[in-house]
């Protein structure tokens, strides 16, 4: 003996909206999980330019500063590791995790000083990293506008300005004596 078992229309109903309401609930847990993944892997990346950054200064400071940064490379600052091995592949030029330019040269505008720069940064990532690290530099500058004027402090609305007035930016930090 077979049992069969109709369902009524109400419950294939019922089992349709239950179906669509996994699917929803679904895609927005899918969607929160991309976007607190996009912002966690957004703050590593911060986390470790302004890590770089405040190293590099640090190694310039120590190892050139005493000299007011004369004749300061961007080949001298990778042969002498102020600027760390992992970011050169040929030992005379530099790029960054988010693969722009590294430099690292004696200072033209102010005596005694280098200008350390990152190009290509993400306008996304550019004001955090800014405020991370403009406590080490006398001056900071985002696409050549001063955002930190020499021995100034941030002007938060040229930060906001220069940091979204592009795709990316090259953020340039002035070190030394003042």
């Amino acid at each position: 003996m077979k049992l069969i078992v109709k369902s009524s229309p109400k419950q294939r109903g019922n089992a349709l909206l239950f179906t669509l309401l996994a699917l929803v609930l679904g895609g927005i847990g899918l969607t929160v999980g991309v976007q607190q993944y996009q912002e966690a892997e957004r703050a590593t990346a911060v986390q470790a330019i302004v890590g770089e950054v405040n190293s590099i200064i640090g190694a310039a400071r120590q190892n050139f500063g005493q000299y007011n940064y004369s004749g300061l490379t961007t080949a001298s600052a990778v042969g002498s590791q102020v600027i760390p091995p992992y970011l050169s592949t040929d030992g005379t030029t530099a790029t960054h995790r988010l693969n722009g330019a590294i430099t690292l040269i004696e200072g033209t505008d102010t005596a005694a000083t280098a200008v350390l720069s990152y190009a290509g940064v993400p306008s996304a990532l550019c004001m955090n990293i800014v405020n991370g690290t403009h406590g080490m530099a006398r001056q900071v500058q985002v696409d050549t506008t001063d955002v930190k004027p020499l021995d100034g402090t941030v002007q938060l609305g040229a930060l906001t300005t220069q940091c979204t007035g592009a795709d990316t930016v090259t953020i340039a930090w002035t070190i030394g004596r003042s």
